[in-house]
């Protein structure tokens, strides 16, 4: 039987294996709303913040229609698109899932929390979103 490269750790544990946050962490769920106002491309909202030690593991953004082409993306400092692409929301309501392979799973290892930012893009943004992240914290 296979496993995965996190099980593989837990099965043998060693010292430099400890794992934390990714094997046996506490869900930490955040919840944040703001109200766009012909916001320009390019606006950036703080919505979280992932603390030293914790790992990004899923969240969603649940808008308005924002507007006839615009597009939201949820990422940090070090990849303003780490969890969500840039995605058009264009439908009253629409929740989309932030999962992208580059932001599920990964894990603060700075000593300094990471805020996580929504940036508006393609045009102009006007109505109110929602943002709910999941994170996994070693205690």
């Amino acid at each position: 039987m296979a496993s995965g490269a996190n099980y593989t750790k837990y099965a043998s544990p060693a010292p430099a294996t400890f794992m934390g946050s990714e094997w046996g962490g506490k869900v930490r769920a955040t919840h944040d709303s703001y109200t766009f106002a012909s916001a320009a491309i390019g606006t950036l909202v703080n919505v979280g913040v992932l603390m030293p030690g914790e790992v990004f593991l899923t969240g969603w953004v649940i808008g308005a229609d924002l507007g006839s082409a615009t597009t939201l993306q949820l990422g940090d400092a070090g990849d303003d698109d780490r969890y969500l692409a840039a995605t058009v929301f264009t439908t009253g309501g629409q929740c989309t899932q932030c999962a992208k392979a580059e932001g599920v799973g990964y894990k603060n290892t700075t000593t300094s929390p990471i805020p996580i930012i929504l940036k508006t893009g393609t045009e102009e943004a006007t109505g109110a979103v929602e943002v709910i992240i999941l994170k996994a914290a070693a205690n």
